[in-house]
């Protein structure tokens, strides 16, 4: 008779066999599988972007990140570890799609340790944790094989539903560090007034011009061009007067042939009559026009139209100075949070931004291109004419005469997508005029080869979406409005006031990310709120409140009877009679009372929540084990009825 094999044995044997399987699997999903991710999370948050993976799959040099994080920083403050955590998976999806050409690096900088002093050389910005004085680190640093360097010093949960657009920036940076090219055209003296320099005194840029050469690569271009360069990555054109015609159709095919532009018009240009000079002398307009650009885009700016906002207006003084008096300026605007686009990278992350007598911005119907605003009126907002702002405005009649349309009016705008030339009938022709040898204008006859081989190369749509940010201000520019200048031993210092400038930066720098940077933009945060116990807490304090109310009213009224009633004794007037004290003691025992019935109240408050949280501990602490072991019972009954039918048969 043959042996049968002992149960016990063959079952250990198959365990062993299990857990080897496991292991195997396992070894061979981590090695094969790395980049093979599942997002279930509301928003899509791990899920990278089509432009982050687009720059990704560009990457032809390694790039090391270095993630420095104190896991004591998350024990102390629990939010900062879901941040941290969030960070460190999203890395890590960062690494697995690089195809090797990231390298991530998750260190610890505990403290006097050489972490910490590589995360200190990196220049990140290490955070007192207690009053010992123990440095916690959150931030990142990056190197490409040239040693450049890229850091975020430390992440500021704020800037959470832009943490693709920091990580994806900060690694394109590194991959492709070339310098930004911005070219401008502008009749304001952006670089300086040149009279001051024709005189011999030093032209003094604008503030936001120094801050835009310390990152960028900038040129200045003339009022008359025939084309723009391939290499400018941002084409800046800032108050476009009597421009030519073959300047405009160069600007036209720029855009169209998938160059950037950051425009700047102007209804009422303040910053031009404070620069008055020979090319635009004191009393000539001061608005500036780019519509038949504009139109071709599918937007235009309203002519001659101010954007006037009474919920946002600046507090000027509209007296004299022997009476001054304080009043609302609704041309004068301080746009504020509300005001500006939170889910675009480029408004996302500011505070206020200062304008005077902007101008408004409007899409055109049946546009193929799509206008997002940036920065907006409040619905408390009218339009003016500009010539009511211009000189000598009456503040106090214009505060007077507001009535306002009840709908937000766009100041500036992204506008992407298809788009069409403003020249349909072909390049403009040569307008440059040649003197002869008297002197004379000499009229020369087109050349029909030139204007063939011209219109033939012309390009009639976008070779790819356009983009393009437009501002109906150019006084935005002007540090007037936005910055404190003041002198420290002969060095210019500009404090800002308000974030134009990095508008102004934010603009340059989405734009000159191309495409990929542009699709960015804010993305979830990973906190998720307890909607339903909000909810319930909500509905609580409905049912609740007035109750409440009533309760804590008597129980305020009691108490100034007890004090009435007590003062006149310790004002050394008549003794209380025995009623009075009575009646004090009535009060003390109603107060008590009240107070009883309001604590019961606010115990009501709590009672669906705690209901709710007793349902969720029996569910994580006894429902499942209770589920398991009737499982168990279960499968052991059958089990032994299995064994007990064998033993029969």
């Amino acid at each position: 008779m043959m042996k049968q094999p002992n149960r016990r044995n063959a079952a250990l044997v198959a365990l062993l066999c299990l857990l080897a399987l496991l292991v195997s699997i396992n070894v061979i999903a981590a090695n094969t599988l790395r980049s093979a991710r599942l997002d279930l999370t509301q928003g899509k948050l791990y899920t990278l972007s089509d432009g982050s993976r687009s720059i990704l799959s560009k990457l032809e040099e390694p790039v090391v990140l270095r993630f420095y994080y104190s896991p004591a920083l998350g024990t102390q403050i629990p939010s900062y570890g879901v941040y941290a955590q969030r960070v460190r998976e999203m890395l890590e999806e960062y690494a697995a799609l690089s195809k090797g050409k990231l390298e991530l690096q998750i260190l610890n900088p505990e403290p006097f340790s050489p972490a910490e002093d590589r995360a200190v050389a990196f220049g990140l910005q290490g955070v007192p944790l207690d009053n010992g004085g123990e440095q916690v680190y959150f931030g990142l640093a990056a190197t490409n094989s040239t040693d450049d360097t890229q850091t975020v010093p430390f992440f500021q949960p704020d800037r959470e539903r832009f943490l693709e657009y920091d990580l994806t920036k900060l690694v394109r940076n590194l991959a492709f560090p070339k310098k930004t090219v911005v070219a401008m055209i502008s009749t304001l003296p952006l670089e300086g007034d040149m009279m001051a320099a024709m005189q011999g005194q030093a032209p003094q840029p604008y503030a936001v011009i120094d801050q835009l050469r310390q990152l960028n690569e900038m040129r200045t271009l003339g009022g008359d061009i025939d084309k723009i360069a391939d290499d400018v990555d941002v084409l800046m054109v800032v108050h476009p007067k009597e421009l030519s015609q073959k300047t405009l159709y160069a600007i036209d095919q720029f855009v169209l042939r998938g160059g950037r532009a950051l425009v700047f018009v102007d209804p009422n240009s303040e910053t031009q009559a404070a620069h008055a000079n020979r090319m635009m002398p004191p009393g000539s307009p001061t608005n500036s026009d780019f519509n038949k650009l504009f139109a071709a885009w599918g937007f235009q700016m309203d002519i001659g139209q101010v954007a006037a906002d009474r919920q946002s207006a600046r507090r000027v003084n509209a007296g004299t100075q022997a009476r001054p008096q304080a009043a609302d300026y609704v041309a004068w605007l301080s746009l504020k949070k509300a005001n500006m686009n939170r889910d675009d990278s480029i408004t996302g992350d500011l505070d206020q931004i200062n304008i005077a007598t902007g101008g408004v911005l409007r899409p055109l119907d049946g546009a193929k291109t799509t206008f997002t605003p940036l920065l907006s009126t409040s619905t408390d907002a009218m339009e003016v004419q500009a010539e009511k702002v211009q000189n000598f405005p009456d503040v106090l009649g214009l505060l007077r005469d507001f009535k306002p349309l009840n709908q937000k009016l766009a100041i500036a705008a992204r506008i992407s997508g298809p788009a069409v030339t403003a020249f349909p009938d072909g390049p403009p022709p040569n307008d440059d005029v040649k003197l002869g040898p008297d002197g004379k204008p000499v009229e020369e006859k087109p050349d029909p080869v030139a204007l063939r081989a011209a219109a033939e190369a012309q390009l009639k749509t976008s070779a790819q979406p356009i983009n393009v940010v437009a501002v109906a201000d150019t006084d935005i520019l002007d540090e007037r409005y936005w910055a404190q200048v003041q002198e420290f031993f002969g060095q210019r210092v500009v404090v800002p006031i308000a974030n134009n400038a990095d508008f102004i930066a934010n603009a340059i720098d989405v734009l000159a990310g191309g495409n990929d940077m542009i699709g960015l933009r804010s993305r979830g945060s990973s906190a998720r709120p307890f909607t339903v116990i909000r909810n319930m807490q909500r509905d609580a304090e409905d049912r609740y409140q007035a109750t409440q109310k009533d309760l804590e009213d008597k129980l305020k009224a009691a108490q100034d009877k007890i004090k009435e009633l007590q003062s006149k004794d310790a004002s050394g007037g008549t003794q209380l009679t025995a009623e009075q004290t009575s009646a004090i003691e009535n009060f003390r025992g109603e107060m008590i009372r009240i107070r009883q019935q309001l604590r019961d109240v606010q115990r009501a408050l709590r009672q669906d929540i705690d209901g709710l949280k007793a349902v969720l501990q029996f569910i994580d602490i006894s429902l499942i084990p209770i589920l398991v072991g009737f499982a168990a019972i279960i499968l052991g009954a059958v089990r032994l009825q299995r064994r007990k039918r064998r033993a029969a048969a």
